[in-house]
C-alpha cells in the first residue's frame, strides 16, 4: 500500500505518515524500500503505531479507534472461511473427509504495555471529569447540596423575617375590625405563630438530614 493510500486508511494525511517514518513510529520492518517510493506494509504499521505513538494524541486523532479496527480487519482477512459442510446423501457417505482444517484463533495476550496505556487513558478521562466539574462550578451550573442548603436556609430566615415583622400589622388590621384590643391579638398572633414555626422547623429539619449532602449531576462536555 503507498503512504498515501496509508494514510487515506488511517484518516490522517500524507504528511503525518512521513512524520512517523521521521520520527521512528514507522520503522523499517513496516516499509517496503526506501526514499519516496517506498510502500507500507499494512499489519506491520498498524501494530507499530499502536505501540509507539502517544495515547493521548492518538484519541485526538481518533488513531487510537482506527488501528483497533485496522487490526481487527485484518485479522478478520487473514482468517479463512469455515467451509460449509454438504448435504450427506447416499452417493457420498463413503468419501474421505476433505475438509482443511481451521486453525483455531489466536488469543489475545493483554500485555504489560497495554495494561500501561489504559491506566494513562483511565487517568486522562478522569483529568477530563475534574476539569469539567470545575468549569461548571465556575459558571455556576454544578453546587453541592450542602451549599444549596444554606443559600435556602438563608432565604427562608429571610422570608420568616419579614412575615413575623408583619404581625403588628395584622393585629391592628384585626383589633381595628372586631373592636378588641390590639394588644391581645398580637399577642394571640404571636404564640399561634411560634408552634407553626416550631412544627415546621421539625419537620424541615428531619427532610433535611435525609438529603443527601452531594447529588449527581450530569455535566455536558467541555469544548
Amino acid at each position: 500500500m503507498t503512504k498515501t493510500e496509508f494514510a487515506s486508511h488511517m484518516g490522517v494525511s500524507r504528511f503525518a505518515v512521513s512524520k512517523w517514518i521521521e520520527r521512528g513510529t514507522l520503522s523499517d520492518a513496516a516499509l517496503e524500500g526506501t526514499g519516496r517510493k517506498a510502500r507500507i506494509r499494512v499489519p506491520v504499521a498498524i501494530d507499530e503505531i499502536r505501540r509507539n505513538r502517544d495515547i493521548g494524541q492518538s484519541l485526538g486523532n481518533g488513531i487510537a479507534t482506527r488501528t483497533s479496527q485496522g487490526s481487527r480487519d485484518l485479522a478478520a482477512a487473514a482468517t479463512p472461511p469455515t467451509p460449509k459442510s454438504a448435504e450427506p446423501n447416499e452417493d457420498r457417505r463413503d468419501e474421505p473427509n476433505t475438509a482443511p482444517d481451521v486453525p483455531a484463533p489466536v488469543p489475545l495476550v493483554d500485555s504489560v504495555e497495554a495494561q500501561l496505556k489504559r491506566a494513562r487513558l483511565e487517568e486522562q478521562l478522569r483529568r477530563n471529569r475534574l476539569q469539567a466539574a470545575d468549569e461548571a462550578k465556575l459558571q455556576g451550573e454544578l453546587l453541592s447540596a450542602k451549599d444549596a442548603r444554606t443559600q435556602m436556609a438563608r432565604i427562608a430566615g429571610t422570608m420568616l423575617q419579614i412575615f413575623e415583622g408583619a404581625l403588628p400589622d395584622f393585629a391592628s388590621k384585626v383589633a381595628e375590625k372586631f373592636d378588641v384590643p390590639q394588644r391581645d391579638v398580637l399577642h394571640l398572633m404571636r404564640d399561634h405563630f411560634r408552634t407553626v414555626r416550631s412544627e415546621a422547623a421539625r419537620k424541615e429539619q428531619a427532610r433535611a438530614e435525609a438529603t443527601p449532602i452531594e447529588a449527581k449531576a450530569r455535566l455536558g462536555e467541555v469544548d
